[in-house]
């Protein structure tokens, strides 16, 4: 794509931003996997640890796909003309990132533009515990069903505070796609997406997304 869009002098900075939103991406799965690990352990303190690095990561994620707003409409057009059908939709690091926080969708198995590699390992993550599937498991084994309670009283501040951190980390994803949704109105408006989305509305649609709803509907009862 960079030798074909070579003459564009905004390629450098659209291919950098997408690249290190990658590597970004690698880092938060490999931080998902340590909390995983740590709440199994019932290490609560070190998975609130990886979950605050995580949601760090999350919000500089929010301020880098701002910067793509800088592109004008008329620049950004030269680019989306030669990427055929390539899109951040096929990044499946990204949904990798989904289905190991408990966010998991069969469909994305069948993702075009990606490898027979990097299929075999969404499987992988399809069929392997969550770090929802893992706080869950937690829940059961304290006893803590009712986390509106929990919530109220505060008895277990590792739990409390694990809690929050989840929030965190869902609510820096949730910002970012509200963010990204919001720069592709800017940039694109309304028009089909590269991969054959539907483009700003394929992305709205997913503002709504949460990795552990049951903590999202907690607050309504405290």
């Amino acid at each position: 794509m960079q030798d074909r869009i070579a003459d564009s002098p905004d390629v450098l900075f659209f291919v950098a931003v997408h690249q290190v939103s990658e590597l970004w991406f690698k880092v938060i799965i490999h931080e998902l996997e340590l909390t995983r690990s740590a709440i199994t352990v019932d290490d609560l303190d070190e998975a609130a640890y990886h979950l605050e690095r995580v949601a760090s990561i999350g919000n500089a994620l929010v301020e880098q796909v701002a910067t793509l707003g800088t592109l004008s409409p008329a620049r950004f057009a030269v680019i989306r003309s030669c990427l055929g059908t390539a899109s951040g939709y096929q990044s499946a690091q990204f949904r990798q990132l989904e289905f190991l926080s408990g966010l998991k969708d069969p469909g994305y198995l069948e993702l075009r533009g990606i490898t027979e590699a990097e299929r075999s390992e969404l499987a992988r993550r399809l069929a392997e515990p969550s770090v929802l599937d893992a706080f869950e498991a937690l829940c059961a084994r304290r006893g803590a069903h009712d986390l509106a309670a929990i919530a109220r009283n505060d008895d277990d501040h590792a739990l409390t505070r694990l809690v929050e951190r989840l929030l965190d980390y869902d609510e820096s994803i949730a910002r970012w796609r509200a963010r990204h949704a919001l720069m592709v109105e800017r940039i694109m408006g309304y028009r089909t997406g590269t991969g054959g989305s539907a483009g700003a509305d394929y992305l709205y649609s997913t503002t709504r997304k949460r990795f552990f709803p049951r903590l999202w509907q907690t607050r309504s009862r405290l």
